[in-house]
């Protein structure tokens, strides 16, 4: 009986292995959505106070209500990026999540969209759509080099086009309170300049502008995409 149970026990042992694997992929494990959050600001100048923000990522979906300060979270399993759309009333703005973190919603959000659109040869409404499943532009969106290219690309346009130099190019993830300075006080001048239209939007030529700046600088394997023209730089979304 000794000699039979000295047999056997690795046949169990390496079971046991095969069993536990199993576990862990049915729990997560096998590179299924994790949990984890993504928050931040959704305002045009004033807050977009208790907006939807509906998130779409390249694995998961997760949405909230942003408060009366515009400050959103939303606690989910996912994997990025992520397209996020704020909506209050006539309002509805657009902006992405590379993952985790803080990734506010405002027309500067969009217009780096406008930007990223053009340098992967697309609409804004293109790469919202494509977020869940074109890998060149998964890759963009979670390429922290890329972001901050773009980003200080569009606060050089901004000085270009209308004298206005942000506070911070890190617009997309700088943490901030609407009635506040920073952040929110690039808004409010942009506003007063006529550069963000009133329902939140980038006027369309600074939109155009963003579009064909991008197309400008294409992202490698992007080189002969070319934009479709201005018009998608408004990132209306398709009904």
């Amino acid at each position: 009986m000794k000699l039979l149970k000295a047999a056997t026990s690795p046949t169990l042992h390496f079971g046991s292995l095969f069993l536990a694997a199993a576990a862990l992929t049915a729990c997560g494990g096998g590179g299924n959505p994790a949990l984890g959050s993504v928050s931040g600001t959704a305002a045009v100048g004033a807050p977009l106070a208790n907006a939807s923000v509906q998130l779409a990522c390249k694995n998961g979906t997760g949405s909230a209500t942003a408060n009366a300060n515009g400050a959103y979270k939303a606690a989910f399993n996912f994997d990025g990026p992520c397209s996020i759309t704020a909506s209050s009333g006539a309002i509805t703005i657009h902006s992405f999540a590379a993952g985790t973190g803080t990734y506010n919603v405002t027309p500067l959000t969009q217009l780096l969209l406008s930007y990223l659109a053009g340098q992967l040869g697309t609409t804004v409404d293109g790469l919202l759509a494509g977020i869940t499943s074109n890998s060149s532009y998964q890759s963009a969106l979670t390429n922290s080099t890329v972001i901050a290219n773009a980003e200080e690309k569009v606060a050089q346009l901004l000085k270009t086009m209308y004298g206005i130099t942000l506070s911070s190019s890190s617009f997309l993830t700088v943490s901030f309170t609407p009635g506040q300075p920073g952040a929110d006080s690039d808004l409010d001048a942009l506003l007063a300049a006529g550069a963000i239209t009133g329902d939140g939007q980038p006027v369309a030529s600074l939109a155009a502008a963003a579009v064909s700046a991008g197309a400008a600088s294409p992202l490698p394997g992007n080189a002969s995409g070319g934009a479709t023209g201005g018009t998608g730089g408004t990132g209306t979304t398709t009904k």
